[in-house]
């Protein structure tokens, strides 16, 4: 009895034992992943505000996929920046009744009116952006919903060809330019404001940088660094930490 007594006390140390050493590596392995998945974090997160920002301008900028049922609003500026940088590419669509379009039109349009669009919608390509246009932006807003929903990349100029007359030309007119008066100053004053002193000419010029230097970002450098400093912080408590597991 005194043998068996003796086997069942060595066994219930030796798992006991197993027990200490099992919860010694359930500890250690918890204090890694901590260290690890803060590090990840760390290092991860300068990286997931990049890419939102990325993704925010890429949404700004990306036309609406074929088929999907929306349209873009554009102002004018923006319509005349497309049609001078890929003509080829872009539909200009005037939706306004046959007598408007002939009384005036915006060069490179053709003219589809909107109670004709939908038995009409075959002469247009679908492999092309199309710019659709009226008179203020009220139909053309109607004829970008019908466009859109039958698979076309839709760009609804909002303003009409009211808004593109103040700023290009159409057929019958060009925007007036806009001329700043000059101020005018008696002989006195410009005589003082054109002549400058030996000390105001010395003040205001530039000295010149010396050869190689170049200039950046203020605190672009500090904050570099520090970011490196951290990582190496991070990743060397790590191999600390890795041997006094060991």
């Amino acid at each position: 009895m005194e043998e068996i007594a003796g086997r069942i006390s060595t066994l219930e140390g030796e798992v006991s034992e197993h027990d200490r050493i099992f919860d010694m590596g359930s500890r250690k392995m918890g204090r890694d992943n901590k260290i690890f998945f803060g590090a990840l974090i760390f290092i991860s997160l300068p990286l997931l505000l990049l890419l939102g920002s990325s993704i925010a301008c890429a949404a700004e900028l990306t036309p609406p996929l074929p088929g999907a049922p929306n349209y873009i609003n554009i102002d004018v500026e923006k319509a005349h920046e497309m049609l001078e940088g890929n003509p080829e590419e872009i539909i200009l669509l005037d939706v306004r009744t046959e007598g408007e379009y002939n009384a005036e039109y915006i060069p490179g349009a053709i003219n589809i009116p909107l109670s004709d669009l939908e038995n009409r919608i075959d002469e247009l390509d679908s492999s092309k952006a199309i710019i659709v246009y009226c008179q203020s932006g009220s139909r053309s807003r109607r004829a970008s919903e019908t466009l859109a929903q039958r698979g076309f990349i839709v760009y609804n100029m909002e303003g009409g060809i009211n808004a593109w007359r103040e700023k290009f030309a159409t057929s019958t007119s060009t925007p007036k330019p806009t001329q700043t008066p000059a101020p005018t100053l008696s002989p006195a004053v410009a005589t003082a404001t054109l002549t400058p002193s030996p000390a105001a000419s010395h003040a205001l010029t530039p000295t010149p940088a010396p050869e190689g230097e170049r200039r950046g970002i203020p605190g672009f450098k500090a904050a570099v660094a520090t970011l490196v400093f951290l990582i190496l912080f991070v990743l060397l408590r790590m191999r600390d930490e890795k041997r006094r597991g060991q």
